[in-house]
């Protein structure tokens, strides 16, 4: 790569903010964007599977795109789908007036 490319390729991303990061810098990214989110909870989300991470050894990379996208329910959040009477987990199972 010549110098100039790799001075082209630097200014290039040195405005942009990483998506990517380890938790630490990501908790502090989400609280300063005003989300009253603690550490203990975001962490035990990520362990979850709530909000997707990867795990590499005792660190964790986690998108503060996908952290924000969970905090504002973006996939359908904690509500769950209205179930139809008798579709339920459980059914009734004949007439109550033959007991």
């Amino acid at each position: 790569m010549t110098e100039k490319t790799a001075d082209v390729k630097s200014e290039a991303y040195s405005d942009v903010q990483c998506d990517v990061m380890t938790f630490p810098p990501c908790l502090e990214r989400v609280k300063k964007a005003g989300y009253p989110v603690s550490e203990y909870a975001l962490r035990q989300w990520l362990k979850r599977g709530l909000i997707p991470c990867r795990f590499i050894g005792r660190k964790v990379l986690v998108s503060y795109s996908a952290v924000i996208r969970f905090l504002e329910c973006a996939d359908g959040g904690d509500v769950r789908p209205a179930v139809e009477p008798g579709r339920g987990p459980l059914r009734m199972i004949g007439n109550k007036s033959g007991w």
